[in-house]
């Protein structure tokens, strides 16, 4: 007797092999409907504009809140626009057209007007600490004065009751100089840490990203999976009927 094997997958594969032209077929068609989708994703235009502004050490709200900041100085946008702060201290700007030149145009009139104000800020901050130092600077000598007159005085008199009033004025005026001369140092050194304002990244303008080879890859890969499945269903319909008449 003989014995009757079945080799399901074997015949699977020769079905598919016989049926090979459906590999090619189908797949390049999904392909081409594939590459057709991709073209029609609606794009917020032809181009995107990208920079990036460091706002240095100015923290305030007004100058670093993408909301504000859009109705402040964006209002000139004419295409979708996204303000945004990725990292502290970085304000990034996306605007997208589908004119280069007006793109880069608006984006530079944005950053123009966003630096300018960042950079009016700051100097009005290094004014005033600026000021403010040349104050405790002034006091310093006033104080250094004080001092040398109060040492003078204690030097010019035996008297008991006097000596310990400029003794008194001179321990007192020599602890705020001390306190001066700090408060002085330690204002420069804010003027020093105080980081001004930059362009972190110019302007940019580019074409925005097509999709089709993306779509063209998914819709082939797609295509050969509906292929099997359609050679699958087809077997198994012509091997439902064999069966049947059998």
């Amino acid at each position: 007797m003989t014995e009757n094997k079945s080799y399901r997958l074997y015949d699977s594969l020769e079905f598919f092999w016989n049926k090979k032209i459906w590999f090619i077929i189908i797949p390049i068609v999904v392909a081409l409907l594939g590459f057709v989708g991709s073209m029609l994703i609606p794009k917020d235009g032809d181009y995107v504009g990208k920079s990036i502004v460091f706002t240095g050490s100015v923290k305030i709200e007004a100058l670093t809140n993408p909301e504000h900041i859009m109705t402040m100085y964006g209002k000139h946008f004419t295409g979708n626009t996204d303000v945004f702060v990725p990292t502290r201290s970085y304000i990034k700007t996306e605007t997208y057209g589908n004119n280069k030149e007006e793109v880069t145009k608006e984006l530079n009139q944005f950053n123009d007007q966003l630096f300018g104000a960042l950079m009016d800020q700051y100097n009005k901050i290094i004014a005033g600490t600026e000021n403010y130092a040349k104050i405790q600077a002034e006091r310093i000598e006033t104080l250094k004065t004080a001092v040398e007159a109060y040492k003078g005085a204690l030097a010019s008199t035996d008297n008991v009751t006097v000596n310990n009033n400029y003794a008194m004025l001179l321990s007192a005026a020599e602890m705020d100089l001390t306190n001066a001369l700090a408060t002085e140092q330690r204002v420069k050194n804010d003027i020093l840490v105080y980081e001004k304002p930059n362009i972190a990244k110019a302007t940019t303008v580019v074409k925005t990203k097509s999709y089709g080879l993306e779509g063209t890859i998914a819709g082939f890969i797609f295509g050969i999976l509906i292929t099997i499945f359609v050679l699958s269903l087809w077997k198994y319909i012509l091997e439902a009927r064999g069966s049947k008449r059998a």
